[in-house]
């Protein structure tokens, strides 16, 4: 008899790489993360509670770092990453944010907060 997977746990984790690392903790029902990691040494520490929260992240070039915290319900966030050493730390709390961010080149910082 097959299990269903609790929806609290759905996602995405797709590595092309080397030396990538994603940290993925989701808490509450039908939240939704995806996460793609193509270059080398790329970090992602996403969490996500309550309910029918989306995180889509894709990283791509050298050591790119998201910190991601998602809570309440009904917010969505995408980041893309291109280039080498870029970094986002995103707090979305509250119901209905969503933000799109993409960082290209190098070193570039993001510090983002919506309530």
């Amino acid at each position: 008899m097959a299990k269903d997977i609790p929806v609290a746990l759905a996602g995405l984790l797709e590595r092309q790489a080397l030396a990538n690392h994603a940290e993925i903790a989701q808490l509450g029902s039908y939240n939704l993360t995806s996460v793609i990691q193509s270059g080398e040494q790329n970090y992602a520490y996403l969490v996500q509670s309550g309910f029918e929260n989306t995180l889509s992240l894709e990283q791509q070039g050298f050591n790119n770092s998201v910190t991601a915290e998602q809570s309440g319900r009904g917010n969505s966030a995408t980041i893309l990453q291109l280039g080498n050493s870029n970094l986002v730390q995103l707090q979305q709390l509250g119901n209905d944010n969503a933000i799109t961010i993409q960082q290209s080149g190098s070193a570039a910082e993001m510090s983002i907060t919506q309530f």
